[in-house]
């Protein structure tokens, strides 16, 4: 997600005293800092061969509050109470994210923050690596999984999960490793039904989101034991997304992270940005030899096939209802066309749904460019495959517009009599 975030932006800011603190957010703010740096500094580089901290802010989204960890390079940022503060400028998107304010790139994350200190802790140190990603060369570029949509990835998925959780439970490392191979048998019947870009995708994004998800959660759990505990914790909260599109690779990466640790110490120094985690977790059990063959009807009743299944149905039906609704209304009805030039937004991952070839579906989503701003809280924003144009609908209730002077909106011509669009004046 930090890389559609990503922007140099000169802040503006107003006088402290203008800006809306609160003393409870102060005292948050100075808290989640010093936690934070307690883990990292625990952990002195030794995870990935170098620091991970880096400056840090946070931002409340509805009064645009920034609480700062440290001071910027272009002196904007104002101390007080034994913190930086400023405001945050419009043309930025709060997320959980990376940014680059006042001259610096730093770790944003936004209020409100998780109320258990494990849990804030696993936020900021997940976002903390995405800042280190490009210097540790782990930071692919991947295209979306859109295949996740299907059912049957769903249903494969759940399953890989199910076997993967038997896995990270069995003290037996013999035991353990037939598990994660019927963990990757799923995986590779779900991969089987795909092109060969899924499987690729898939890896990529588990580099891209699961690292970040494996390292939080080493540094903050206390040991192997209570990092296992919450490994199953984490399936559990995936479990019921409503997209795994980019969702899935969360728990994914986590999950085959863990077991690497188990199976292969020295899996860490081997990785580059292309590496699969599956692949290296399937070469590291070679040294248990191979498996007697499984009967698939006794896999699929072991991990819950079934169950799986009719829930999965049960899903798809409304899903496809909900798919339906919206292929209606960026079809049938007229819609407004917002050209994306330079732009950069912020959306929430677990809920992106593939239209096809329509495109990619947010149903919450900011987005700024040089047109202005749009903000989308309901009925959804379509963007293009080929991320040239994002819409929402005309006549519906759920997204605000503020234009940038020089814009303006102008109505369908006969060629295209149901989209409006926004165009330089």
């Amino acid at each position: 997600m930090n890389r559609f975030i990503l922007i140099a932006i000169l802040l503006c800011l107003f006088p402290a005293g203008s800006c809306k603190r609160t003393p409870k957010e102060t005292a948050a703010a100075l808290s989640a800092f010093k936690s934070l740096e307690y883990v990292l500094e625990k952990d002195g580089g030794a995870l990935w061969g170098s620091a991970l901290y880096a400056p840090t802010f946070l931002v409340n989204p509805e009064t645009k509050v920034i609480y700062a960890d440290r001071k910027d390079e272009q002196g904007l940022l104002q101390s007080l109470d034994g913190i930086w503060t400023g405001t945050f400028p419009e043309q930025m998107n709060p997320a959980n994210s990376v940014a680059e304010l006042g001259g610096m790139k730093w770790v944003m994350a936004t209020w409100p923050l998780p109320e258990s200190e494990f849990e804030r802790n696993v936020l900021l140190v997940h976002e903390t690596f995405h800042y280190r990603q490009p210097e540790l060369g782990l930071d692919p570029e991947p295209g979306l999984c859109e295949h996740m949509e299907n059912t049957a990835a769903r249903i494969w998925l759940k399953m890989e999960w199910n076997a993967l959780d038997e896995a990270i439970r069995e003290e037996n490392p013999a035991s353990a490793a037939e598990s994660i191979r019927h963990a990757l048998h799923f995986r590779n019947n779900r991969l089987s039904e795909f092109p060969a870009e899924a499987r690729v995708n898939e890896d990529a994004f588990i580099i891209l989101e699961g690292l970040p998800e494996y390292t939080a959660y080493k540094l903050c759990c206390r040991d192997a034991a209570s990092m296992a505990e919450q490994v199953l914790e984490s399936r559990k909260r995936h479990w019921n997304n409503e997209s795994f599109v980019y969702a899935f690779a969360y728990h994914s990466g986590l999950a085959y992270g863990y077991l690497l640790d188990r199976f292969e110490i020295s899996w860490r120094s081997e990785l580059k940005k292309d590496t699969s985690l599956p692949d290296m977790l399937e070469k590291a059990l070679l040294t248990y030899g191979e498996a007697p063959p499984v009967p698939d009807s006794i896999m699929l009743k072991q991990y819950g096939y079934d169950t799986i299944v009719t829930e999965e149905n049960e899903k798809e039906q409304e899903k496809i209802r909900i798919r339906d609704a919206f292929i209606h209304t960026f079809t049938r009805d007229t819609v407004l066309a917002i050209p994306l030039r330079q732009f950069n937004m912020g959306f929430t991952p677990v809920n992106v749904q593939s239209l096809g070839q329509l495109g990619t579906l947010y149903p919450n989503i900011r987005i700024t460019g040089d047109f202005g701003i749009l903000e989308v809280t309901e009925g959804g924003c379509l963007i293009s495959t080929d991320w040239s144009t994002a819409f929402v609908p005309y006549k519906a209730p759920g997204w605000n517009l503020e234009l940038e002077d020089g814009f303006d909106i102008f109505p369908p011509v006969e060629a295209t009599p149901l989209i409006y669009r926004i165009a330089e004046m």
